[in-house]
């Protein structure tokens, strides 16, 4: 359990580097640094979804996973002319969506937590007793 923390807190640290270092460089002047951004964002939300067995992290991982779309939703807008307009209307859907499912997924994680007494997943088969 403490490899996966260590390691999702590791590749979360490389990806925040990454970030940070093509802001000082004053950006990134081609696609191909996003999409690969967005990819390892992407990557790192799967693997925390996969491997835990937490509600609230899993949802968090599910956050992560909605927020590299939205990057590269956003990154095809900047670099492609007939996305311009459309781009940032589909990522402001995308965050609305991304609300909605925190929200009712979160209800849906305390009001089992309070018959269940257990955040984990694993506890979670049988909606009604």
């Amino acid at each position: 359990m403490i490899r996966v923390f260590v390691a999702t807190g590791l590749a979360v640290a490389f990806v925040i580097g990454l970030g940070l270092i093509s802001l000082v460089a004053g950006g990134s002047r081609s696609l191909d640094a996003y999409l690969v951004l967005s990819g390892l964002l992407f990557a790192i939300g799967m693997f925390g979804f996969l491997a835990r067995r937490n509600a609230i992290s899993m949802l968090m991982s599910i956050e992560l996973m909605l927020n590299a779309v939205n990057l590269s939703i956003i990154a095809f807008g900047s670099f492609v002319a007939t996305l311009r307009p459309g781009g940032s209307v589909i990522a402001l859907v995308v965050i609305a969506v991304a609300a909605a499912e925190a929200t009712v997924g979160l209800a849906i994680v305390i009001a089992i937590y309070r018959n269940k007494k257990t955040p984990l997943v694993d506890e979670y088969d049988a909606m009604r007793q």
